[in-house]
């Protein structure tokens, strides 16, 4: 088969072919099916009995078809594909099919010759073999050929020779790879590359019970060579690897797992530079440590005192400062006043003067819990305030929008808190949405911590961002795939187009449904066939970015994400990583592929919530991940392996957001010792020395 200059000549070897053959010709344009019979001649070519018949085909698509009894061997404008028969499916004849689009049918034919299977069965060229399918099925996920030509070879030695010379050729040039897990969507990629599965080869080896022992020793010894490529879906590689073996892991990399990702971040001042480094991270408390749970409580304590302060301004904002209470409330004035006397403290103990001996009221415990009790009657059960005669509402409302003013610039993550004090638990050691609740009540909350210390498991409790961007009513969160090919110095890659995740129900604070507030997939999966209050939202829950950009340009905000989102994204991104870059341990040839989530608020500021090791990139979960996910893993080769040899070499939709210029070593930035302090005042007594 040649094509030249958008021109198809059908040609044959002088071969022997004992059957009939047919040459049928399809056409698009009324063109009529032609037909004509080959016959062998004495001298071994075939002839056509009709001689007014097509000799050239002008085309841009086409294909052959060779089916004989034991393969189905089809050259189209791709290359070569072939395939085993069901016995079922075998005429007595075999047939070369010619399927022509497009065409101009030119006269005056010389005889044609059909292909010769055993020639093309038999040929040298491994890289045509290596090559894949243009149009995949959807259940192979990167099926190669190798398979079907193999069970072509009827004699022993034939096979052995293939697969020795196939294997021999990947040892060489240092092209076998190994999955551990389940990976199929890899094999495309690395295939197209020429390189070699060692499952692959012992696959191969069991299509061919027949083969002896002495080929399979020989087989053997080059399957125990080392891996030199290695891509694991766990977290870490299990088996013992040489120094020059590519794997897809670092060691050392603990800013993924929720709790070390909340100790990395605790430090994350020392990490700052402008239009570089900026991690929003919502306050995070690792509430095994008993330290630290007493830290939340305050936390609780502040931002309810906040959220009943934002309750009576913003009440009195739209309705009026008569609104706000009535003589028929049931809640006190003073729950107002002991939010704004305990937000003074805080402000106060924020400019260290309680440093200089400043005195603070101790509030007991059933003082909090009665203050709690006035503002859950407040917020969630819509009661009022009692009318007080000796109060000034306007300048109760003037002096509490004051301390909400100072209170914003002591405590940067008030535009998260909102109203409702919502927290989020999260299990240390799940993931995929497992075990994730939200709770607004901190008996809840504290019970919950006793239950899991009880249970020997370690939850983190998160602050919820309870003002979140809403699109169509519905919370979404954005899917980032980042890549790390060096820790020391650290050089991260991002790709350029995201996964947009949906809730399926309308966002809501009234109710605390997985469906509402987690975007994540696995939990969505479970509520895609439910009934969507709004049509707007997609079926599958899921956007890449050319959606959602188009969705922010419909709601003049077409500049939201080059200016807003994405820059705040890689400073996330650097910011974390520079904070956890004292425990990652550098392997020269190891890279990593992450998914980093983030939420947008409705400010359009990005927060970081979480940065995955194993983000999901199979099964596609939608036909928007159906496009992303071999995609990602494409570019991904393109920059581990491509790129290795060839600095120039396409890098995809990678973009280079970070490269350091000297390794971090550690106690550096600031971060030379912990100046933190945690303890007891001591009481002097009368028998304490006393200070000369």
């Amino acid at each position: 088969m040649r094509q030249k200059n958008d021109y198809v000549t059908v040609s044959q070897n002088d071969k022997q072919i004992s059957q009939n053959v047919d040459l049928i010709t399809n056409s698009n344009y009324g063109l009529s099916d032609i037909q004509g019979d080959f016959k062998i001649s004495k001298n071994g070519k075939y002839k056509l009995e009709d001689s007014n018949i097509v000799k050239t085909i002008k085309t841009r698509k086409w294909q052959i078809v060779l089916t004989s009894p034991d393969c189905s061997i089809k050259e189209h404008c791709q290359g070569w594909q072939i395939y085993s028969k069901d016995p079922k499916e075998i005429g007595e004849e075999s047939k070369i099919i010619v399927r022509v689009s497009d065409s101009i049918m030119i006269t005056n034919v010389e005889p044609v010759r059909t292909a010769n299977v055993e020639i093309l069965c038999n040929r040298d060229d491994l890289d045509d073999l290596l090559e894949e399918e243009e149009k995949e099925n959807v259940n192979t996920y990167g099926k190669i050929i190798l398979r079907e030509y193999l069970s072509l070879l009827s004699a022993e030695d034939a096979k052995i020779n293939f697969i020795l010379k196939v294997l021999t050729k990947a040892v060489n040039e240092h092209k076998i790879f190994v999955i551990y897990g389940t990976f199929p969507v890899l094999r495309k990629p690395l295939g197209r590359r020429n390189w070699i599965e060692k499952r692959f080869i012992r696959r191969m080896l069991s299509m061919s019970p027949e083969i002896s022992e002495a080929g399979l020793e020989t087989i053997e010894k080059l399957l125990r060579y080392p891996a030199n490529f290695i891509w694991s879906t766990n977290k870490r590689v299990a088996v013992r690897t040489e120094e020059r073996t590519i794997i897809n892991k670092f060691s050392g990399c603990y800013f993924t797992s929720k709790i070390d990702m909340c100790n990395n971040l605790e430090n994350i001042s020392w990490f700052y530079e402008t239009g570089v480094s900026n991690v929003q991270f919502p306050r995070c408390y690792n509430v095994y440590q008993p330290v630290q749970i007493k830290e939340f409580v305050q936390d609780f304590y502040i931002t309810a005192c906040m959220g009943i302060l934002k309750w009576f301004l913003f009440l009195a904002s739209i309705a009026g400062p008569n609104a706000v209470w009535s003589q028929d409330g049931t809640v006190p004035i003073k729950a107002v006043l002991f939010a704004l006397e305990r937000c003074a403290e805080y402000i106060s103990i924020c400019a260290h003067e309680d440093i200089d001996g400043q005195s603070y009221k101790d509030i007991s415990i059933s003082n909090w819990n009665q203050f709690l009790s006035w503002y859950e009657r407040l917020l969630h059960k819509r009661e009022i305030l009692e009318k007080n005669d000796g109060i000034d509402i306007e300048e109760l409302l003037r002096f509490t929008a004051n301390m909400i003013k100072e209170m914003i610039e002591c405590r940067p993550q008030s535009q998260i808190d909102g109203m409702r004090n919502v927290w989020i638990l999260k299990p240390g050691d799940k993931s995929l949405g497992k075990g994730i609740i939200l709770k607004n009540s901190l008996q809840d909350i504290l019970s919950k911590i006793n239950q899991a210390a009880k249970e020997c498991m370690q939850y983190v409790v998160q602050k919820y961002i309870e003002r979140p961007l809403l699109v169509y009513k519905t919370k979404v969160d954005i899917r980032q795939w980042f890549l790390i090919t060096s820790t020391q110095p650290l050089t991260v890659w991002m790709y350029k187009d995201i996964l947009l995740r949906f809730a399926s129900k309308d966002f809501t604070l009234d109710n605390f449904h997985e469906s509402i507030h987690l975007c994540n997939t696995t939990v969505q999966l479970k509520y895609r066939k439910t009934i969507k209050q709004n049509a707007q939202i997609p079926s599958e829950l899921h956007w890449n970015l050319q959606k959602f950009k188009e969705y922010l340009k419909n709601t003049d905000r077409e500049s939201a994400w080059e200016g807003l989102i994405k820059p705040g994204i890689k400073q996330n991104l650097i910011g974390a990583l520079l904070a956890s870059q004292e425990n990652m341990v550098n392997r020269k040839n190891s890279f990593q592929l992450y998914g980093a989530d983030f939420l947008i608020m409705d400010d359009l500021s990005v927060w970081l919530i979480e940065i995955n090791t194993n983000p999901r990139l199979h099964p596609p979960s939608s036909t928007v991940t159906e496009e992303l996910y071999p995609e990602i893993i494409e570019d991904t080769i393109k920059v581990v392996i491509d790129r290795r040899k060839n600095k120039k070499a396409p890098r995809g939709k990678f973009e280079c957001i970070f490269k350091q210029r000297s390794p971090f070593y550690g106690n550096v930035l600031g971060k030379g010792a912990s100046l933190g302090i945690r303890g007891k005042a001591l009481l002097s007594t009368a028998n304490s020395p006393r200070k000369l």
